[in-house]
């Protein structure tokens, strides 16, 4: 028995994918056909028709007619086994596909079709073989790499349905999320009653890094936006938030290797949008959840999403407006190598939020003096990492005892950053010629808004 949320009987009935693929194929010629007396090619091609309006019963009976007059006719055989798998008749519908095989019929679509009613025999050894020689035959075929994925879960070869998951990923993203969701976790949730915790704190030698700059008028809605700035035109924007004891805020510290322990949180975490800022820098996401975009502005932000691998290669997962004062729900489903989550606005850069992909709910963001507590780590030796988005990764081993309290502290190097900025310029008046003026950029007296420095420059 799988030991998960996931029963035999729920990842059959995902494995659902079984169609009449021939029906598409098979109107093109083949030797059989070309040989086939005209009142058996009759039969055949009225049961064709019957298979596209789904009438399986009496299509069924127009590929015996066809048979009955050419036994040798392949491509008949074949549909014949599509009916028969669709009326649920797996055994007929196998013996149909072995003798197209004999009759000199291999296609990718027959292998496949014969892995799902291997499959639904629970026949897995075989189904598998038969996915396998249908992906050899036509590497494109997602609908075959889904299903073999499932064949593996019901195997219980957990490792063998991720590599599914991977192969999917580039091809078909929604098929390969799907089979995601259905494999179990190498993360175990289950009760902490000996756990202790862990302590410490990140900061930052050096000169406090420069902030970036962005100038308000390279952005729509000048006159909102500009309730949060300097006052001068420019939003800006703090990678790097330092104490006055180099204590360095919005780190991630992450336990690595804990297989069991404590759930994820059970409510979705929010992005919050207000006067085109977010109240989050950095956040901790694991693979697959669900991230809320709550945006309370009278404005439309375009939020776009980002996956960043370990070799820092930049790939956009969605783009989509959100309109003034609403919300929505965005996927972080990511490759097997993202290392970043991004969530931005296209129109107002400075809004934008990071997030680090985390294995287990083991994890902590440093507080504004650098310090961060995680807590009910059951006992072990871990690796933890330190990470900011804009300086290389920091790494430690520590052991947590039962009912103990261990400590461990990450030292960050400002010679260590590497960041693109944007603009990084922040002396002068940004508003030109906008501001300058007493007409409204759209048009209409100005108004000025007064404006909110929520930000420490």
């Amino acid at each position: 028995m799988i030991q998960s949320r996931i029963t035999k009987n729920s990842t059959l009935k995902a494995f659902g994918f079984l169609s009449a693929f021939f029906i598409a194929g098979v109107l093109l010629s083949g030797p059989s056909e070309a040989r086939a007396p005209m009142d058996a090619s009759e039969h055949y091609q009225k049961g064709i028709r019957l298979s596209q309006i789904k009438d399986w019963p009496d299509a069924a009976a127009e590929f015996r007619q066809a048979i009955e007059l050419n036994p040798k006719f392949a491509l008949a055989h074949a549909n014949l086994g599509v009916a028969m798998s669709q009326m649920k008749k797996h055994k007929e519908a196998l013996l149909q596909f072995e003798e197209a095989l004999r009759h000199g019929y291999d296609h990718a679509f027959l292998r496949y079709n014969r892995g799902v009613s291997f499959t639904r025999l629970g026949l897995l050894e075989e189904a598998e073989k038969e996915f396998a020689l249908a992906l050899k035959k036509d590497s494109r075929m997602s609908k075959a790499r889904y299903d073999l994925g499932i064949v593996y879960i019901l195997q219980e070869r957990f490792d063998k349905a991720r590599e599914q998951v991977h192969h999917l990923y580039g091809k078909n993203e929604k098929l390969s999320k799907k089979l995601f969701e259905q494999i179990p976790g190498k993360y175990k949730v289950a009760e902490v009653n000996d756990g202790g915790a862990l302590t410490g704190r990140v900061t930052l030698t050096g000169p406090v890094p420069r902030a970036r700059s962005f100038h308000l008028i390279h952005a729509p809605n000048i006159e909102f936006c500009s309730r949060i700035s300097d006052g001068k035109g420019h939003r800006i924007l703090r990678d790097f938030t330092v104490s006055e004891n180099s204590g360095l805020k919005d780190t991630v510290i992450a336990i690595q290797g804990v297989k069991k322990g404590k759930a994820f949180p059970t409510q979705m975490q929010t992005f919050n949008i207000d006067r085109c800022h977010s109240d989050k820098y950095v956040i901790g996401v694991h693979n697959g959840e669900n991230i809320l975009l709550e945006n309370k502005d009278p404005i439309r932000h375009e939020i776009v999403t980002y996956e960043i691998d370990t070799e820092s290669y930049v790939k956009q997962k969605s783009n989509k407006a959100i309109i003034k004062r609403s919300s929505q729900v965005r996927s972080a489903f990511v490759s097997k190598n993202t290392e970043e989550f991004l969530i931005k606005c296209n129109l107002h850069p400075f809004l934008q939020t990071r997030g680090f992909m985390v294995e287990n709910p083991y994890y902590a963001i440093s507080d504004e003096d650098g310090n961060f507590t995680l807590e009910d780590v059951p006992p072990g030796t871990y690796e933890i990492l330190a990470w900011h988005p804009f300086i290389p990764t920091l790494k430690g081993t520590v052991t947590v005892e039962e009912g103990k309290v261990s400590t461990i502290d990450f030292e960050f190097n400002e010679a260590d950053q590497r960041r693109k900025l944007y603009h990084d310029d922040i002396e002068g008046y940004r508003f030109n010629t906008w501001y300058d003026s007493k007409e409204k950029f759209y048009g209409g007296p100005r108004i000025d808004d007064p404006v909110e420095i929520l930000q420490k420059f």
